[in-house]
């Protein structure tokens, strides 16, 4: 892709490293055809708007390049921030700064510190770089918890700006959303990696609950006919949820990081996460499809088959604290983040991309990733009271065609 002053050009790119490159939607049946080219289309579209709205701030600034929005590890609704809280003037500060980082494509970047005040012209809406990237995304929280924020506030001190912004991020939403019901990490496309259905670090699952809740009435001011787009784009990301679960010599197991966009098999993202499966995204699909009041068939069977997995994938008599791994017989299970696809061992890996089966092996990526997890065993504790009411009616659910 060209760049100047650190953006991408206006006309339409073509990213060989894109998942959804022209050849690939080329060999698809005329109807999927027409629905990822369209998908494709628009998200080119919106991508020239949010670079041409940028090109203009520099314009306007008589700057040459972006400068960095304000950094922050993380941002979300946390507990502590009561409705009290919300109606001060310090958090309506924060969510009047949040609607100047909304891109014109309607949605949020990430680790950007709102509470450093708003955007000024020509700041990027990313914080870790002055290169177009990350614009905008669902990675990290990112665009749900600025809209969960934004409601919440408006809650606490009405204000039409609150959900007008929110209204955008909705249509965002359900244009990122691809015809499979997934979503991508970044969207509009950023090309490469970013453009499988992520569930890594949980990107599928805050879109799709925060759809639900919508869908639900929970946001009161969002108007009929949305909340009825709202319903249908839930079920075809429940439809998503089931398509993807993986396959291994027929029988489902359980989900991968992110998976190929089009025909959902899992996928590699970074040079240290290959095509896998993972007990740490496994469990908030899971817990998804636990709260569903109708869960189908389908959904009934996948969960039952991904808990049947996570129990016999469980990685005894060590422990991992402080991102050390250490022999302690008799402690709690753990997970692997990641698990070869084929054998079901866990794996690791450096930087290189190169396969490891021993966590000690690890050198330039031993420590800055969670490479095991016992989310696991709080989702099977709530397993069985679940089960009792969505009980296993086909004994070869596991291996369905």
């Amino acid at each position: 892709m060209d760049s100047i002053a650190g953006l991408p050009g206006h006309g339409v790119e073509v990213d060989s490293t894109s998942l959804l490159t022209p050849g690939r939607l080329a060999a698809l049946s005329p109807r999927e055809r027409a629905a990822w080219q369209a998908y494709v289309a628009r998200s080119q579209t919106l991508r020239a708007a949010d670079v041409a709205a940028m090109r203009t701030e520099l314009a306007s600034a008589g700057a040459a390049r972006m400068t960095r929005a304000p950094y922050v590890h993380d941002f979300g609704v946390r507990r502590w921030m009561t409705a009290e809280w919300f109606a001060s003037d310090s958090a309506q500060a924060i969510a009047r700064s949040i609607l100047t980082y909304q891109t014109p494509s309607g949605g949020w970047s990430k680790h950007v510190d709102f509470a450093a005040g708003p955007r000024a012209p020509g700041q990027s809406y990313y914080s870790e770089t002055d290169e177009w990237r990350w614009i905008a995304t669902l990675d990290n929280e990112a665009t749900t918890a600025e809209m969960r924020f934004l409601a919440l506030a408006d809650r606490a001190r009405p204000d039409p700006a609150y959900r007008a912004a929110f209204a955008r991020g909705l249509e965002y939403l359900l244009a990122a959303q691809m015809p499979t019901g997934c979503w991508p990490q970044v969207y509009p496309l950023q090309g490469g990696y970013h453009d499988a259905a992520t569930f890594n670090d949980d990107a599928f699952i805050h879109a799709a609950e925060l759809l639900r809740d919508v869908a639900a009435g929970e946001y009161v001011f969002v108007s009929a006919a949305d909340v009825d787009r709202t319903t249908a784009a839930v079920l075809l990301a429940r439809r998503c949820i089931v398509r993807s679960q993986a396959r291994v010599d027929g029988r489902l197991t359980v989900w991968g990081q992110q998976h190929d966009p089009i025909d959902l098999t899992p996928t590699h993202a970074r040079s240290y996460e290959p095509a896998s499966l993972t007990a740490q995204e496994t469990v908030p699909i899971v817990q998804f499809l636990m709260r569903l009041p109708d869960p189908s068939p389908d959904e009934v069977a996948a969960v039952h088959a991904a808990v049947g997995w996570l129990r016999t994938h469980a990685v005894r008599d060590v422990r991992y604290e402080g991102q050390e791994l250490r022999p302690t017989p008799g402690a709690p299970p753990l997970w692997a983040r990641m698990y070869e696809i084929a054998s079901g061992r866990p794996i690791f890996s450096n930087r290189d991309g190169v396969i490891l089966y021993d966590w000690n092996a690890l050198t330039d990526r031993r420590r800055g990733y969670g490479w095991f997890t016992d989310a696991p065993a709080r989702l099977l504790e709530r397993y069985p009271a679940w089960a009792a009411r969505h009980p296993r009616t086909n004994p070869a659910a596991g291996s369905r065609p």
